[in-house]
C-alpha cells in the first residue's frame, strides 16, 4: 500500500501498464508507511517538506496534492506565502516557515534552477474563492478555473457568487 499525491495519481499510466515510482519509507514507533512519487523531483520536494518542523509525511503529501511541484517550488522561490496558504492545512505561519526553511534547502538541492518566479497574482476575494470551490466541484481543474475567474474579475462586476460562477462558466 503506497500512499501517493493527487499529482502522482494523475500521472499514472493505464491499468496493466508498467509503472515506476520513486518511494520513501517512513518508520515510526507505531507504523510503517510507504510513500510513492512519480519522479525524483517530487520525492526531493517531499523530503524537503518533511524536514520542516511541524510538517509530517501526511501533511507533505497533502501539500503535494494541493499544488504541482513546479508551482510549489516557484511559490517558495518567490516567497509567495499567500499562494501557499491556499493549500489545505497550511496557515500563514506554516507558509512563512516553509519559505524560510526551504528556499535555502531547495537552492542547495538544485531545485530552484530553471524556476520562473512569476509576479504574485492578486489574491482571490472570498466570493471568488467560493466560486472557485464550486467550479472545482463541477469538475474544472483549479488552474483553468482560477484563470477564468481572474479574466472575469477584469471584465465584469459580479454582485453574487451565483452571478460570478455564471460569468466564469461563460469565460471557460
Amino acid at each position: 500500500r503506497i500512499q501517493i499525491s493527487l499529482n502522482t495519481f494523475e500521472s499514472l499510466p493505464e491499468p496493466g501498464s508498467d509503472l515506476k515510482l520513486m518511494t520513501y519509507l517512513h518508520v515510526r514507533e507505531d507504523a510503517i508507511q510507504l510513500f510513492g512519487f512519480s519522479d525524483d523531483r517530487e520525492r526531493d520536494v517531499f523530503l524537503g517538506l518533511i524536514s520542516v518542523s511541524g510538517i509530517g509525511p501526511r501533511l507533505a503529501q497533502t501539500i503535494l496534492s494541493g499544488i504541482k511541484v513546479t508551482e510549489l517550488v516557484s511559490a517558495i522561490a518567490g516567497e509567495q506565502t499567500e499562494r501557499l496558504t491556499r493549500i489545505s492545512g497550511i496557515g500563514k505561519k506554516t507558509a512563512q516557515r516553509l519559505v524560510v526553511e526551504l528556499k535555502e534547502k531547495f537552492t542547495g538541492m538544485g531545485l530552484l534552477e530553471d524556476v520562473q518566479v512569476s509576479p504574485q497574482a492578486p489574491a482571490l476575494s472570498y466570493m471568488e474563492e467560493e466560486a472557485l470551490m464550486a467550479l472545482m466541484a463541477l469538475g474544472y481543474k483549479r488552474p483553468a478555473a482560477e484563470k477564468a475567474l481572474r479574466r472575469v474579475r477584469k471584465t465584469a462586476e459580479a454582485k453574487t457568487i451565483e452571478e460570478l460562477i455564471k460569468l466564469t462558466l461563460q469565460a471557460i
